[in-house]
Formats: C-alpha cells, structure tokens, sequence
C-alpha cells in the first residue's frame, strides 16, 4: 500500500511581516533538489517593485504542486510561481551581473 506525504502548506503572510519569508520553504525544497540560483541566492526587486528569486533551471510546476498546499494569493504557471499578495516571484532567472565599476578617466 502506497502511502502519500503529507503536503507542506504555505502560509500567506510569513509571521514576521516579511513580503518573502513564507516562500522559504519551496526555495529550500527547490535547492534540496539540484536547482541553482540565478540571481545570488536572494531576491532581485526590479524598479516598480516586482521581487524575483531566480533559478538557472525551469521550474518544475507539477513537483511543487505535488509538496506544497498554496494559498489563493499564489499561483502557478509555465513561468514559475507567482504571489499577488507580496508581488514576488520564483522562477526561472538570468545571473545577475557583475557590478559594473564607474570611472570618470579618459
């Protein structure tokens, strides 16, 4: 008889008030599973405030719908998983560059 584990669930606010805290757990299930992070092990915010925690591989939707229980604010898609609440994502990622050093020599 197969048995099934139980699904972790994913709050939709982390306790302490932070916007990416609750989503821990997937990135540690994600890294547990060979996934590597694109954008430093962190979340990049963009200028109009969208937070992405980038992977250098695909997500794989059907795996983590298979581990966790997400609240209606999160939701999952081809491009990765997306929460509407806190206006952050996880998905596939570019690398985030170098920091490029400014010189005013000619």
């Amino acid at each position: 008889m197969c048995q099934t584990l139980p699904k972790t669930v994913i709050p939709q606010d982390a306790p302490n008030g932070s916007d990416t805290d609750h989503l821990l757990p997937v990135i540690d299930f994600l890294k547990a599973r060979g996934y590597t992070p694109a954008t430093g092990d962190r979340f990049d915010f963009n200028r109009d405030g969208l937070g992405t925690y980038g992977f250098t591989e695909p997500l794989n939707v059907a795996l983590l719908q298979e581990h966790f229980v997400f609240p209606p604010t999160i939701t999952l898609s081809g491009e990765g998983l997306h929460d509407t609440r806190h206006f952050v994502r996880i998905g596939q990622g570019t690398p985030t560059p170098p920091a490029r050093t400014l010189s005013f020599e000619a």
